[in-house]
């Protein structure tokens, strides 16, 4: 009987670390496919890109500056407020500040088919046609 109630014990308090002190309001653990946060924008993204039939001269109203910490757009400017790099492409959140207004903007950034096609899809408008950019000569 003594044997009997040690293994029991010994069974009881196996369970238990293996447990760990994890309790029910803990953060659960991230599964693989989870999107993963990183700092800044990532380099493969950096540089000018402009509308695919755009000339990428520094006016061009659809061309965009694109920095670890910053997207520089024709009016306006957004300072990286976070970054996550996902299966989809990396998603970015920018606080905007232009022409005297504040606000936030979430785009997915991906290149299409090889480094000198951005696509820049404002979540927003997905379907905006102005998302697909050239690689603009430094």
């Amino acid at each position: 009987m003594y044997m009997r109630a040690k293994l029991a014990l010994t069974v009881a308090v196996v369970a238990l670390a293996a447990c760990g002190s994890r309790d029910d309001t803990s953060e659960p653990l991230p599964d693989a496919g989870d999107t993963a946060q990183v700092d800044g924008i990532p380099a493969r993204f950096h540089g000018a890109w402009d509308y695919v039939d755009g000339s990428c001269n520094p006016t061009s109203d659809l061309r965009v500056e694109v920095s670890a910490d910053r997207v520089i757009f024709y009016e306006s400017v957004g300072e990286v407020e976070g970054v996550s790099s996902g299966t989809d492409g990396t998603e970015v959140t920018l606080a905007m500040e232009g022409e005297g207004q504040n606000w936030d903007s979430r785009f997915r950034l991906s290149l299409q088919g090889n480094p000198e096609r951005l696509v820049m899809q404002n979540i927003e408008y997905p379907s905006d046609p102005t998302n697909i950019r050239k690689r603009c000569a430094s």
